[in-house]
């Protein structure tokens, strides 16, 4: 019995072994070097292939980026257009330029300084209405009040008001001129080479200096022995006269007005 089981068993492993022999995969041939060129030959072809697809897929995607930017472009000139169009039917509104033109300074009068006022020298002629004449005046800063030749003065009442009655005369007049006018109040002057206090009438006369007219407050005194038989002081000339003491007699000689 123990020789028929290890008959069996060597049966067994031999008919175990066949089949395993049988089963096992048979070894290919090497490839040849014609059949390594063309494996990779077709490799390269793939590769070709497959880059030249990538490429032409990239064009397309470029062209089409391309045709999107020129068909934004496109709505975006025709929008701004629209706008332009809409502006320009607008009224408009922008500032217009400004064109100064510059003023021209006028010259200034005869005889007058640039902001009007009358020029003067240290002598001018001033008319007086009451005299109906021309005097030759000295110019004085240094007054206060200005000052005409009187002689004869005499105060008396006229409608219940006073007034005064003088006599103008100078060295260089033929005849004495009789003058009335209103007495306006009374001024204590000191004279230079006293220490007396003067009491002086004052009266309010109508002059003419240049072309300016004005009724101007005088103090009377005897000025016979003096150069000039009017004197003209600060309130005369305050606000309405520049005096120009290099100069004598820039104003002409007033005449006497025609009566119509």
């Amino acid at each position: 019995m123990n020789s028929t089981l290890k008959g069996m068993t060597l049966l067994s492993m031999f008919t175990l072994g066949g089949c395993v022999a049988m089963n096992k995969p048979a070894t290919p041939p090497p490839a040849t070097l014609a059949e390594i060129k063309s494996e990779l030959s077709l490799s390269e072809q793939r590769v070709h292939s497959s880059l030249a697809l990538q490429q032409k897929q990239l064009i397309q995607q470029q062209s089409d980026l391309i045709a999107r930017l020129t068909h934004d472009l496109k709505q975006m000139k025709e929008s701004v257009n629209k706008v332009d169009d809409k502006l320009a039917k607008l009224p408009d509104a922008s500032p217009k330029p400004v064109v100064v033109t510059p003023a021209k300074c006028p010259a200034p009068a005869q005889g007058h300084t640039l902001d009007g006022k009358l020029l003067v020298g240290e002598a001018e002629w001033i008319w007086v209405d009451a005299a109906n004449d021309a005097f030759q005046a000295r110019v004085d800063t240094g007054a206060t009040t200005s000052s005409i030749s009187a002689q004869d003065i005499t105060i008396f009442e006229r409608n219940g008001k006073n007034w005064v009655r003088f006599f103008l005369s100078h060295q260089d007049a033929e005849d004495r001129i009789q003058i009335e006018a209103p007495l306006v109040r009374h001024v204590r002057v000191r004279q230079a080479s006293a220490d007396d206090l003067d009491r002086r009438p004052v009266v309010r006369l109508a002059v003419r200096l240049g072309d300016m007219t004005e009724k101007a407050e005088f103090t009377l005194k005897d000025r016979s022995d003096m150069a000039f038989p009017v004197l003209l002081g600060r309130e005369f000339l305050k606000d309405i006269a520049v005096v120009d003491v290099a100069r004598e007699y820039i104003q002409p000689k007033p005449q006497l007005k025609d009566v119509k």
